[in-house]
């Protein structure tokens, strides 16, 4: 099987790339700026752009098997994943496999999980076979979203995130693909949901990131219009709807949507998820092994 990979010049779709090629599959990298992808072997770049019908039909040519990772943030993402999804379906693609988001659906607090849910719905109405690998706010992002001062701000309260690595979310994702690419059919129009193996609220975040650190950090409990005045203020140039994506990361998770713990990843790696402390260790500590991989 023909197996193609979006996004291979970030930082997920490298990863899932890298692990493929490490297993000795052939890629194809369609890719808006081919000669940024990843120097690997048997790997094929093809010029490519998720709002260009045309030009995305033709990268996906004799592809079998398609990693779709999200386009970036923009006003403009959900209709670049539909022009996507619609041209791989044109180009003959058998199976989509979408990095989606927990719970993702058309009432979801955090705004971009609404794209997520009509990109899945996308998918589901073409003659594709679909895998929908749902992950969880990124553990990375949680331990570097603390300002300057050490201070996470934000209309949380004493809500959970159940947040995964993203070096957790690149394994299962190659190893779902390298699965299909196989032959074996056990992940054929299935949802995954992709969390850590805790729920934490931001005042447990803040406690790691001051264990770890050294560094004190601790949690302002912001109000709704406390939110939304600070990021206006300290970001004066950026559009309303990005603004309201930041403040929805919160308010998704005060309302308990972001809170449960699957068992999804340890089933698909073979090996329990790292923990938040583990991940904040690899950032922070310096000769903390960051590892890509682990043995299962």
């Amino acid at each position: 099987m023909n197996l193609a990979i979006t996004g291979a010049s970030g930082h997920i779709g490298g990863m899932v790339a890298r692990h493929l090629s490490a297993r000795g599959l052939p890629l194809i990298l369609p890719l808006r700026t081919p000669a940024k992808a990843p120097d690997l072997p048997a790997c094929e770049t093809r010029p490519f752009a998720y709002g260009d019908f045309e030009l995305a039909r033709q990268a996906l040519s004799g592809v079998d098997v398609l990693f779709m990772v999200s386009a970036a943030e923009s006003p403009t993402r959900e209709q670049e994943h539909l022009t996507l999804v619609r041209a791989a379906a044109v180009a003959g693609v058998q199976h989509l496999v979408y990095l989606s988001f927990a719970g993702a659906s058309a009432s979801s607090t955090f705004t971009l999980a609404r794209t997520h849910a009509a990109t899945e719905a996308a998918i589901q109405q073409t003659a594709m076979r679909y895998t929908f690998l749902r992950d969880n706010f990124y553990s990375e992002m949680m331990a570097t979203i603390a300002n300057a001062d050490g201070i996470i701000a934000g209309p949380a309260g004493d809500g959970r995130v159940a947040c995964v690595s993203q070096q957790d979310v690149a394994q299962a994702a190659a190893n779902t693909l390298a699965a299909i690419a196989s032959g074996d059919d056990r992940h054929h129009n299935r949802s995954y949901t992709l969390t850590g193996s805790e729920a934490l609220t931001f005042a447990d975040i803040a406690a790691v990131l001051t264990n770890i650190t050294g560094k004190p950090h601790r949690y302002h409990n912001q109000t709704l219009e406390e939110a939304y005045a600070s990021r206006e203020r300290d970001y004066p140039d950026t559009p309303a709807w990005q603004i309201e994506a930041w403040v929805s990361t919160y308010t998704a998770i005060t309302g308990g949507e972001l809170a449960t713990v699957s068992d999804d990843l340890p089933q698909l790696l073979g090996l329990a998820p790292r923990r938040f402390a583990e991940v904040v260790k690899s950032i922070f500590i310096k000769g903390n092994k960051n590892d890509e991989s682990r043995d299962s």
